[in-house]
C-alpha cells in the first residue's frame, strides 16, 4: 500500500452536556451498545455533513479515468494529498490518498469495488465524500438545514472542521481493489474498509446498513445480540483489533448528525469479501446495504448521505486516532465485553465461550490503546 501512497442499540443516554440527541434524532443499532461521546467518529461526522453538497446526487461512473478527473482538482495538487493510478498485479487501480500528518506510511483504506450491481453509484459517491473529507479537514463546510429532526442546521461554527489526520487515508476505486491492495509494494495498510450498496436497493428494506466484522469468536457462537445464523467450523484465525469498534461508532454517530437510520452488523462469513484480509491478518470491515433486484432506484438522499459519512467517518476515525478517544472506546468495550459475557453465560451455558470473548475483548482493548497512541500495532515499540 506504501507503494500507491509514494507514487444493539442506541447511542447510550449519558451524553455530555451540548451532545442531546435532540427529539427523535436517533441512531438505532441493532449490536453492542457504545459509549456517547464527541471523540473519535463523532469527531468527522459533523464536518463531513457540512462539507458534502446539499441534496446534490453523485453523477454514477465506473470509469476510473472519469473518477480521477473529478478528484484531480484537489487530489495531487495540494501537497498533503496524492491521486495515483496504476496497474497492480493485474488490477487497474485508482488511488486518492490524503497524506497522514504524523505517521503518512501508516495507511488506512476505503476500498469500492467498480464492478458490483452498485459500483458506478458507490464509486461516484466515495469519490463526492473523499472531496468532502478535504473540505473538512481546510474547514470549509456550512451548517445545513435537516428535515424531520436532523442536528445539521444546529453544528456550531466550532465544530464544522475536522482534525488533519495523523494517518493516510486512502480512498482505492478498481475491479477486486482489496486484491490490488494486498498485492501493492510496501507495507499493508493498517485496516481497510470495504463499501458495497451507498445508493442501496429499492426495497423495504434499503434503510438497514449493515456492518461485516472480521473474524471474531461470533463466527463460531453466534449470540444476541448478533442475528441467528449457522455456526462456522473453527479454523479461521482472527487477529483482535478494534475497526468493527470504530466502524459501529460511525454507523452511530453518523444518524446523530443527518436522520434517524437503523443500521446492524453481523459476524465474518465464509465466503466473505473480506476473507483476503483475514488471511493477511490486515483489520477490515464491510459497511453494505443488501442488494437483492435489478432496480438501482432509492428513494431518500439522506439513506446515501448517512451511508457515505459513516463510511467516511470510520475510516477518517481510525487513521486519526488520539489518545482522547481512547477513554470512550475503553467504555465501549467494557460495555460490549458485560453484554458478550451475559449471552455467553445465560443464553449458551457456555464458561469457556465468555472467556473467549473476554480475552479477545482485552486484546482489543490493548489494540485501541496503541493505535490511539500511535504506537505499533504489533508490540513491537512502547
Amino acid at each position: 500500500m506504501l507503494g500507491l501512497l509514494v507514487a444493539a442499540c442506541n447511542a447510550t443516554p449519558d451524553l455530555p452536556a451540548g451532545w442531546d440527541l435532540g427529539g427523535n434524532a436517533r441512531a438505532y443499532h441493532s449490536g453492542p451498545y457504545v459509549a456517547a461521546g464527541p471523540e473519535s467518529a463523532r469527531r468527522f461526522c459533523e464536518p463531513l455533513f457540512a462539507a458534502l453538497p446539499d441534496g446534490v446526487w453523485a453523477k454514477p461512473t465506473a470509469d476510473l479515468g472519469q473518477l480521477a478527473e473529478r478528484l484531480a482538482p484537489v487530489f495531487g495538487k495540494d501537497p498533503r494529498t496524492a491521486l495515483v493510478r496504476r496497474d497492480v498485479g493485474g488490477q487497474d487501480l485508482l488511488v486518492a490518498v490524503v497524506i497522514g500528518a504524523e505517521f503518512p506510511s501508516q495507511v488506512v483504506a476505503l476500498a469500492v469495488d467498480t464492478d458490483t450491481g452498485t459500483g458506478p453509484e458507490d464509486a461516484a459517491w466515495v469519490a463526492a465524500g473523499a472531496l468532502a473529507l478535504v473540505r473538512a479537514i481546510d474547514g470549509e463546510g456550512q451548517a445545513r438545514n435537516v428535515p424531520r429532526n436532523g442536528l445539521g442546521a444546529d453544528i456550531p461554527a466550532d465544530r464544522l472542521q475536522a482534525t488533519h489526520p495523523r494517518r493516510s487515508v486512502a480512498f482505492v476505486f478498481g475491479v477486486e481493489p482489496i486484491e490490488g491492495i494486498l498485492q501493492s509494494a510496501g507495507d499493508a495498510p493498517l485496516a481497510v474498509v470495504l463499501t458495497e450498496g451507498i445508493f442501496g436497493d429499492a426495497n423495504s428494506e434499503r434503510s438497514v446498513v449493515w456492518m461485516e466484522r472480521s473474524p471474531d469468536p461470533a463466527m463460531y457462537a453466534p449470540l444476541f445480540p448478533d442475528p441467528p445464523r449457522e455456526a462456522m467450523p473453527r479454523g479461521v484465525a482472527g487477529i483482535p483489533n478494534g475497526l468493527a469498534l470504530l466502524g459501529r461508532m460511525a454507523l452511530v454517530d453518523s444518524g446523530t448528525v443527518s436522520r434517524p437510520w437503523a443500521s446492524s452488523e453481523h459476524p465474518f462469513r465464509a465466503k466473505s469479501a473480506l476473507a483476503p484480509l483475514a488471511d493477511a491478518g490486515v483489520a477490515g470491515i464491510r459497511i453494505h446495504r443488501p442488494n437483492r433486484g435489478e432496480s438501482r432506484a432509492l428513494a431518500d438522499f439522506f439513506e446515501c448521505e448517512r451511508m457515505l459519512i459513516a463510511v467516511i467517518a470510520a475510516v477518517a476515525a481510525t487513521a486519526d486516532a488520539q489518545p482522547l478517544d481512547l477513554r470512550r472506546l475503553q467504555r465501549s468495550l467494557s460495555l460490549e465485553r458485560r453484554l458478550r459475557s451475559a449471552a455467553a453465560l445465560d443464553q449458551a451455558q457456555d464458561e469457556a465461550l465468555a472467556e473467549e470473548w473476554d480475552q479477545w475483548l482485552a486484546s482489543v482493548s490493548h489494540w485501541c490503546r496503541r493505535l490511539c497512541l500511535g504506537l505499533a500495532l504489533d508490540g513491537t515499540e512502547d
